[in-house]
């Protein structure tokens, strides 16, 4: 069994854990040991991949295939694996698949959509799933490959695909993966911190920018960003060069990477020096279009609600879309958002224990969703939060018109509620 690597879900007072091989996950869902829903883990990394009185899957020591075809274009892999796993081994090969700032994530960072500092020009992870095997709420077992474009949209099979791409964690146990693969592409990083005024000329910037170069930051203690270029694409490297000359960095680091596998972590920077116990912590992601002339706005509102953060660790951080992403169509996966070009995320933290300091972040946090929903309307749900108020609406602005269907397929797929509700 892995580690449960998120605080919150580490502390809660489980039913158990059961560690199933590939072959007994039917058996499990079918028996459905109460009370329900049961809490899905691979990597680990979310607050509920485990629930207090709840039962856990985990599929991280019995989902650990990974197979490349004689070409290397493609890879098998299990949901048991992270991301960091995964590329490592692929590296090996000279081959990667579009991952995000972190490596520890498991499957569930592919299922719920995989963006990364590359999507822009390679698209999501999503976009790169050609096959999924697993089992339904319902118990019984599936194996689906990407739907052909003759195929109707509402069609039984077209349906499920879509439903599996953005949504799985409400229909199934995804099992195993197809992904393609694609050569390693090196990358070179220009990270270092910046005041609000310079993120809000570098986010108009970055709005012009071509594919092969995105921008990330993280607003904590301190504002850094992180600027990654395609070492291949000669347009991103004189512009990440340019920023190198131009930009006013505190604290400045510029590296080459042989591949996204060694990207060092997002945050790191902007985090003060202090005591880094563990904290428990709730993460919003959100999406929205391009900001333009609206950029200067929304940071100075954004720093307001920096300086009343409730606990040091509440942070704010984005990563910028658009690209190869807005090329899919939005009824090709559960991830109807293609449009977006920024994806910021909130981090509500507090003290283990602490009910006054859980309240008072949480309330923080949706004080910045409020103040980013006109700019930032979408949800992105790789985080679970059906313990708190606010499910209903993150549902909605995840899947908009998209939802009643994906309750058709629940209702289809899981009838018994197995899995977390829709």
């Amino acid at each position: 069994m892995a580690p449960v690597r998120n605080p919150l879900a580490a502390d809660c007072l489980t039913k158990g854990t059961l560690l199933p091989s590939s072959t007994e996950v039917e058996s499990i869902l079918r028996s459905a040991p109460q009370p329900l829903p049961l809490r899905i883990c691979s990597g680990g990394t979310t607050s509920r991949c485990t629930e207090d009185q709840h039962w856990t899957l985990d599929l991280s020591d019995g989902h650990r295939t990974l197979v490349l075809n004689n070409d290397h274009t493609s890879v098998r892999l299990g949901a048991g694996l992270t991301m960091g796993e995964i590329q490592a081994e692929l590296a090996i090969h000279r081959r990667m698949i579009p991952t995000g700032l972190s490596g520890l994530p498991g499957a569930g960072f592919l299922i719920t959509g995989g963006m990364g500092p590359l999507s822009r020009s390679l698209g999501l992870a999503i976009d790169h799933i050609e096959g999924i095997r697993g089992i339904w709420g319902n118990g019984h077992r599936f194996r689906i490959t990407r739907p052909g474009d003759a195929l109707l949209e509402h069609s039984p099979e077209h349906m499920e695909w879509r439903g599996l791409l953005g949504a799985a964690l409400f229909l199934g146990v995804v099992q195993e993966l197809d992904l393609q693969t694609t050569p390693l592409l090196s990358v070179e990083i220009l990270q270092g911190c910046v005041t609000p005024q310079e993120l809000e000329a570098l986010i108009l910037e970055a709005e012009g920018f071509p594919n092969g170069i995105s921008l990330q930051w993280c607003w904590g203690a301190r504002l850094e960003v992180m600027l990654v270029a395609r070492s291949d694409d000669r347009l991103a490297l004189q512009i990440l060069r340019h920023q190198r000359e131009a930009r006013k960095l505190s604290q400045p680091l510029y590296t080459h990477l042989s591949g996204i596998h060694q990207l060092p972590a997002l945050g790191a920077m902007s985090l003060a020096l202090t005591d880094e116990a563990p904290v428990h912590q709730e993460v919003l992601g959100l999406l929205g279009p391009r900001w333009s002339d609206q950029s200067q706005a929304l940071i100075t509102a954004l720093g307001v609600a920096m300086a009343n953060r409730p606990h040091h660790r509440c942070t704010i951080a984005c990563q910028q879309l658009g690209g190869a992403v807005s090329q899919q169509p939005c009824n090709s996966s559960s991830f109807i958002h293609r449009q977006a070009e920024w994806k910021p995320w909130i981090t509500a933290s507090w003290l283990p224990g602490d009910r006054s300091g859980r309240q008072a972040s949480l309330g923080w946090l949706e004080q910045v969703r409020d103040c980013l929903h006109p700019l930032c309307p979408g949800v992105h749900l790789a985080q679970l939060h059906d313990h708190l108020p606010w499910h209903a609406r993150e549902l909605e602005q995840a899947f908009g018109s998209w939802l009643p269907h994906l309750r058709d397929l629940k209702q289809r797929l899981d009838p018994n509620g197995v899995l977390p509700m829709l």
